[in-house]
Formats: C-alpha cells, sequence, structure tokens
C-alpha cells in the first residue's frame, strides 16, 4: 500500500488510493504552519497579560514615583505662585501707602508662559511643564525682589521722614516659628468657628519686651481681662494707630512721647488669649491693615516670603 490518502470509489465499490500531489503537501504545510503561528501568538499574548517581568515592574514602579513627584512639585509651583501673588499685592498696597500712587509695572515676564498645558500626560512632557512653570516662577520671584530693593533704596533715603510709619516688628529677632495668624478669616480657639482676625499674632514667651513701631504718642492704656487684655494703644499720627495686646507689664502711660524702638511692655496671656503671644495691629484711617505689609523693608526677600507664607496659611488665631 502506498502513501496516498485511501478514497471510496462508488462505481467499483472499493477504496481506491489518491495520491498526494507537490501542492497538496504544500497547502498542508502551509495550514500548518498558520495553526502553529496563531497558537504561538496566542500563547505569548497569555503570557504578557498574565506574566508580569521583572522590568515591567521596576517601570511601573519608576513611573508610579514620577507621578507622585509630579503631583509634589505641582503642589509646591502651586503654593510658590499663591505666595507671589499675595507678595504683589502687599508690595502694591506699601507703595501706595508710601508714595500715594499705583504701583508701576516693570513686569518682565512673558504672558505666554502661563498658559501652558495643566493636563499634561506623564513622560517628557511633566519635565517640559513644569520646568516652563518653575522658570515663570523663578522670574516672578526675580523681579519681585528687583522691585523690593527699588522701595527698600528708596526708604533708606527717606528714612529719616518716615519715623512715624510702624514700618518694624514689634518684637526683636523674629523668625518663622514665631509667626501666628494673621489678619483675615481665622478659626477662633474658643469659638471654634471662622471670624474675622484684626492684626497679626506673635509666639513668643511670657516677658518678651514689646517695642514700639514707631515714633508716636500712647493714646491709652488699657487693663483688662477680657478681649484684648491689657493693652496699648499708640497714635503715630498720619492716621496711623498701633494696638498690642494680651500685655502682661505696661512700661508707658498715656500721653507719653514714644520714638520707634523702645521698650513698651512685655509680652503676656491677659484677656481672652489661648496661650502667651502678643496681638499685633496697624490702623490706618479706621482701617485695619495687614502687618506683615509694612515690614518687607526690614527683612530680606525670603524671610519675608517664608512670614507671609506661615501667617496666610495659618488657620487658627490665639485669641
Amino acid at each position: 500500500m502506498g502513501k496516498g490518502k485511501l478514497t471510496y470509489d462508488n462505481e467499483s465499490l472499493t477504496f481506491v488510493e489518491k495520491k498526494r500531489t507537490f501542492w497538496g503537501y504544500l497547502r498542508r504545510v502551509s495550514v500548518f504552519l498558520g495553526y502553529s503561528l496563531l497558537l504561538g501568538l496566542l500563547l505569548y499574548l497569555t503570557f504578557s497579560l498574565i506574566v508580569t517581568t521583572e522590568s515591567q515592574r521596576k517601570l511601573r514602579s519608576e513611573t508610579r514615583l514620577i507621578e507622585q513627584e509630579y503631583e509634589r512639585l505641582s503642589s509646591e509651583v502651586d503654593l510658590l505662585e499663591e505666595v507671589m501673588g499675595e507678595i504683589r499685592v502687599k508690595d502694591e498696597q506699601i507703595y501706595f501707602d508710601i508714595f500715594n500712587s499705583n504701583f508701576p509695572n516693570y513686569s518682565l515676564i512673558d504672558d505666554s508662559l502661563s498658559k501652558f498645558v495643566e493636563d499634561s500626560t506623564f513622560g517628557s512632557s511633566i519635565v517640559f511643564n513644569t520646568q516652563r512653570r518653575l522658570m515663570r516662577v523663578e522670574s516672578e520671584f526675580e523681579e519681585c525682589c528687583a522691585l523690593l530693593s527699588e522701595v527698600n533704596d528708596s526708604l533708606d533715603l527717606l528714612a529719616d521722614k518716615f519715623d512715624n510709619i510702624p514700618d518694624i516688628l514689634p518684637v526683636s529677632n523674629i523668625s518663622v516659628e514665631n509667626i501666628g495668624a494673621s489678619v483675615g478669616e481665622k478659626i477662633h480657639p474658643f469659638y471654634k468657628k471662622l471670624v474675622f482676625h484684626d492684626g497679626l499674632d506673635l509666639i513668643v514667651p511670657m516677658g518678651t519686651e514689646v517695642i514700639s513701631t514707631a515714633d508716636g504718642v500712647v493714646e491709652s492704656v488699657t487693663r483688662s481681662k477680657k478681649l484684648n487684655g491689657t493693652h496699648i494703644v499708640i497714635n503715630h499720627g498720619n492716621g496711623y494707630k498701633t494696638l498690642y495686646a494680651h500685655l502682661s507689664d505696661v512700661l508707658v502711660r498715656e500721653r507719653q512721647r514714644i520714638q520707634k524702638g523702645k521698650v513698651i511692655a512685655r509680652v503676656g496671656n491677659s484677656g481672652t488669649s489661648f496661650a502667651p503671644h502678643l496681638h499685633y495691629e496697624i490702623e490706618k484711617d479706621g482701617e485695619i491693615l495687614d502687618p506683615l505689609s509694612f515690614v518687607a523693608a526690614s527683612v530680606d526677600t525670603w524671610t519675608y516670603m517664608n512670614l507671609l507664607s506661615v501667617s496666610i496659611n495659618t488657620g487658627q488665631s490665639l485669641d
């Protein structure tokens, strides 16, 4: 018997051998190879979906780290942008208070840099967009530094004419750790609800010396166990008044003329106070102002930015 395929012949009623041709063999081989390739592809896909290689796990881990780092950098950049915006507003207010004119616009920033894609995909676009954001923030920061230097130089030239402006802090050697809530809506420590906080909290120990922030005359000395407790109000003229609250000792009397930098009291915990601290207010023509707006020229730029950032983000006052 040969190697051909047996088929049934209806005429002879017998099985006859049907010999295979070259094309028949070629067709069988092609079908076999096709099924083999299909089976191999299915096995590869199954393996890829189920089994994770070491390199794939490493890539996924690196991707997660990149995503986390991007979110962290984005948060920091957003905070910097917020702080720089606050600095710009306060610079304008300082300039207006001193020179009685609008703040000049010396912007060197290309506005097109602010029109970048926020919802970028992960990868090279993250680095590109983050770099552009950092460049924009750095440019704004450099611009603010230059403008602050100009204001500082102007103040140095006219220092003797501004002794009646409260442009220093009422406690010496203040650092970021001593700054509490500033002017704005803050959570009251006793009522536990949002109320308007009309001054700056300086967190310093009991007995710390309190100095006058400008030349003036003591308008009132009040000793009380409620609200601001024992406190002093100094009238500096030109519509400026300052208040120093929650004191322990008072070292001046009413109608006494005071020079900038003179020790007038000591820090205490009198009145409605959650902890020992000095509550300091500045008023101009009856309007409450943020004390940090007046100290930009008396501290370096980095310190001022940190002081401003802490005061803005402190959600609870101490009185």
